[in-house]
């Protein structure tokens, strides 16, 4: 129940900030059962991908090539850059969210999230 509360409240923030930024990219690409969403605005970046669960091994090391090894959460795998940079992946779904302010960081994040696609298998 707490689970829900705190997504609610979360999706809450989301809702009201998204409000109040103006996005520069929103981009959502379906293939088969993989769907990618990226949100890139002034002030954040976001990406969520559900795919197939044969895919989520090769998509973790995506991530792990870039971040090295993340922190077991329960069913997640999660990897933090202080207050600024979340991703959590399971089988099956990885999201990221980046509150922009280092531009190296940020083209890091993008040039992640591409390659993710990429492994999953979205086309652009």
């Amino acid at each position: 129940m707490k689970k829900w509360i705190l997504l609610i409240v979360l999706a809450g923030s989301f809702s009201a900030h998204a409000q109040q930024v103006k996005a520069k990219t929103n981009t959502t690409t379906t293939h088969s059962k993989t769907a990618v969403n990226v949100s890139d605005s002034d002030e954040i970046y976001s990406y969520s991908a559900i795919f197939d669960l044969d895919k989520s091994n090769k998509a973790i090391n995506e991530i792990e090539k870039v971040f090295g090894k993340g922190k077991k959460e329960g069913n997640y795998t999660t990897w933090r850059d202080g207050e600024k940079l979340e991703i959590k992946a399971r089988e099956g779904k990885i999201t990221i969210e980046f509150e922009k302010g280092s531009t190296v960081l940020y083209e890091k994040v993008k040039q992640l999230g591409e390659s993710i696609s990429e492994t999953v298998g979205s086309k652009k």
